[in-house]
């Protein structure tokens, strides 16, 4: 019996499972052939597959996982399988496919080229290592090659040709001399390899790498099938009766969309039912691309009950991928098994669900060629793309969006839906460009002279003075929200309206809060007995929430509208009260540019009730085009986040391109004092996930500013022993010396120092 796993599973049985996913992947993805230009791509995929392994026959490999004695020396099996890919006679462009393709489904050609030395340095090695313990060095080629049975041969041959048989490829197989064979690392891993972006070969060469790479990965994982989302999933659309006017455009539209309308006006059934018509004429993936964790947990669960009628993580078609994911899955499933979550999570980021809600880093670190990027790229063959608020991004990021979606649309046929309530002219020039095929629909002007939700007055003062005024002069206002620019604004008005309305049902949400207390945050906002909501800019569009009245600081004009969208949400009541502050705090120049914040209020004051229909003018007014030093900004990042991408290369990994990637990440996750013998019990317990959860995000410039306080330490990074399988061993984590409270969150300006037990155990 010849292994294929070191769990018992049979070569034989492990290249099925293969096969299985190989057969689903042809119908769950079947752009695969069209983007890559290539009608027999699943046939060359087919005998890949029976190949891949085929170098496992060696009965060193098949000692190390019998887990007995053997000089296999970490020796790579792929360059035994490409060695016996020339038993195949077919076309040279093919074989070629084949042969890179199984090469590198476990390391890169600069791994494997730093690997092997050469016929000199391995006589040098075996002279002096292996000489006397084994008749020739482990890593020789052709030595190896020699020794390996004829019987394991011929056992596994016999497999593969009746699989081709079953297949119905007319593949001829052919004898071959070793020493005719080339060894496939100097064969391919040159240092001048380099396919051109734009040429059919790239295409082909990145995807087919993917495809193989998939087949044996979702294989090993045990994966029977990809489940294909359909028309039918979708039919609690049929529900809506009426349809807005541009509900009904997007449903009927063939072709990439951006969709401009009000908040609560109904833009994700818009999109989901523009997507009902994508999967009707082709099966394909699709990415629900949202910018908030809040936000895409909520669509999470709001689709997985839609859809699947599921509460829980266990759903078939609605996948979820974030940075938090872990946290989320543990809360959704009422359970802290560190390995049954992380199986879960696993699950997800495997990207089997046919749809999937996460953020844009999850599909553009694909560009940035982040590990495993051309599993990624596979996966968005003649993908379904929905982008909402595409408004909310940074100048960088919304520049890394558009290469993003002029290389997918144009490379990858993927298909677009853009929706937002707010963008400037420019901006949706700047995608109309980026996309090709695409058309606007607009929320109609009846629709829009119909839905007058907002009253807005300005205030001149603080949100202190006006939330004074608010609580002794109104009388049952209704539930209402209290928005901030920053954190310690936010606590200092909960704890003002604490001291003079202490009865009332006070809810605070900000990002300085560990995951266990935002969640529960989170949900007390949702709760219609809360009357008061208080938060920073995480309130704009993380919540599904409709309360009664807004009190918020001076912010841009497209901050402002989304905050305006939590009050009077779906414009069912008369005009709701916005009470715009002109003074924030002496830190808001840090979050926002004060001309746009200036040019926002000046616009505002000539509104008393803002109608939907001037909201687009009232946009262009505030934001004519980029500010230079933004146009700058956006031209750079658009250079080279194309240079970049022009250097992507299949088989290959990019290190310096992954490490610009995560230079989006700029929060950094702190442990409260009080926190700090917990955090050190869990982890010494194996309780990762409860471990993770005492920890608090804050912005790098706020760590780097505790971090290096000549006067005062306020973060330590501190050392503990912990016991892993029997030994002491030294863990770290970055301890904050400020009070920490359930309530508040993380309280920057009240030190409080923690005592800790050089002995933990």
């Amino acid at each position: 019996m010849i292994l294929g796993k070191s769990d018992g599973t049979t070569l034989q049985e492990h290249i099925n499972d293969c096969l299985l996913i190989c057969d689903q992947l042809k119908n769950a993805i079947p752009a695969i052939s069209e983007v890559t230009d290539k009608t027999d791509f699943f046939d060359i995929l087919v005998i890949a597959i029976l190949f891949h392994d085929f170098g496992k026959i060696h009965p060193e490999f098949q000692k190390e996982l019998r887990k007995q004695p053997n000089h296999w020396d970490h020796e790579r099996h792929e360059i035994y399988s490409v060695a016996y890919t020339n038993k195949l006679l077919i076309n040279s462009i093919n074989l070629n496919l084949i042969q890179k393709a199984i090469l590198t489904h476990h390391k890169t050609f600069f791994e494997l080229k730093q690997k092997y030395q050469t016929p000199a340095e391995l006589k040098d090695d075996f002279e002096l290592n292996w000489e006397h313990k084994c008749l020739y060095h482990p890593h020789d080629f052709y030595e190896n090659l020699k020794h390996i049975p004829m019987a394991n041969i011929n056992e596994i041959m016999k497999f593969i040709t009746a699989k081709l048989n079953e297949y119905k490829l007319d593949v001829v197989v052919k004898k071959i001399k070793y020493s005719s064979i080339t060894h496939p690392v100097d064969l391919f891993a040159l240092p001048e390899h380099s396919i051109p972006i734009d040429s059919k070969d790239y295409l082909q060469n990145l995807i087919f790498w993917g495809a193989l790479k998939m087949s044996d990965h979702y294989g090993s994982a045990g994966i029977k099938k990809l489940p294909i989302l359909k028309p039918e999933h979708l039919q609690f659309l049929g529900k809506i009766t009426s349809p807005y006017r541009h509900q009904q455009l997007a449903w009927e539209a063939d072709c990439n969309v951006i969709l401009i309308a009000p908040t609560g006006s109904g833009k994700t059934e818009s999109a989901l039912g523009w997507l009902s018509k994508k999967i009707e004429k082709s099966s394909s993936r699709t990415f629900y691309i949202l910018p908030f964790t809040a936000s895409i947990n909520a669509m999470h669960q709001r689709l997985a009950k839609q859809i699947e009628n599921k509460e829980s993580a266990d759903t078939t078609f609605v996948g979820i991928h974030h940075g938090k994911l872990i946290h989320y899955l543990a809360h959704l499933m009422g359970n802290d098994d560190y390995t049954e979550l992380k199986k879960c999570s696993e699950q997800f980021k495997m990207m089997i669900h046919p749809l999937k809600i996460t953020t844009p880093f999850q599909v553009l670190k694909y560009l940035f060629g982040v590990k495993g990027f051309e599993i990624g790229f596979t996966n968005l063959c003649g993908a379904n793309l929905i982008f909402d608020e595409i408004h909310a991004y940074d100048v960088i990021t919304f520049a890394q969006i558009l290469v993003m979606l002029e290389f997918l649309s144009s490379k990858f046929k993927c298909n677009v839906f853009i929706m937002t309530a707010t963008l400037p002219t420019f901006m949706l020039n700047l995608i109309q460009n980026a996309i090709p095929k695409v058309t606007n629909i607009y929320a109609s002007p009846e629709y829009l002279s119909s839905k007058i939700r907002h009253r807005v007055k300005i205030f001149q003062g603080t949100i202190f003075s006006a939330i004074e005024k608010y609580l002794s002069q109104w009388q049952n206002p209704g539930r209402s929200i209290i928005v901030c620019n920053t954190v310690q604004q936010a606590q200092d008005c909960y704890l003002l309206i604490k001291s003079q309305s202490p009865n009332s049902s006070v809810t605070l949400l900000h990002g300085r809060f560990n995951s266990v207390d935002r969640m529960r945050h989170e949900q007390q906002s949702l709760s219609k007995g809360n009357q008061f909501l208080i938060g920073t800019q995480a309130i704009e569009v993380s919540l599904d929430i409709d309360y009664d009245l807004m009190i918020t600081e001076p912010a841009p004009l497209d901050a402002l509208l989304q905050r305006f969208g939590r009050v009077n949400r779906h414009g069912k009541r008369p005009p709701a009260s916005v009470f715009v502050c002109t003074e924030g705090s002496k830190y808001d120049n840090k979050i926002y540019p004060q001309e746009i914040v200036d040019r926002s209020l000046k616009a505002l004051q000539k509104m008393e009730v803002i109608h939907e229909s001037d909201i687009q003018g009232l946009i262009d007014e505030v934001y004519p085009d980029w500010f230079p030093d933004q146009r700058k900004k956006f031209e750079e990042i658009r250079k080279l986040f194309n240079d970049s991408l022009a250097s992507l290369q299949p088989y290959s990994e990019h290190k310096e391109s992954e490490e610009a990637f995560y230079e989006h990440f700029t929060g950094v996750q702190v442990l409260p004092g009080c926190f700090f013998r917990k955090y050190v019990d869990h982890i010494q317990n194996g309780e990762f996930v409860q471990a993770e959860e005492l920890l608090v995000g804050i912005h790098e410039g706020t760590f780097n500013s505790l971090f290096h306080n000549q006067e005062t330490t306020f973060i330590i990074r501190e050392a503990f022993s912990i016991l892993r399988n029997g030994k002491a061993k030294t863990d770290y984590v970055f301890v904050i010396c400020c009070k920490y409270d359930s309530e508040l969150g993380l309280l920057l300006k009240e030190r409080e120092d923690f005592i800790h037990d050089d002995n933990m155990f």
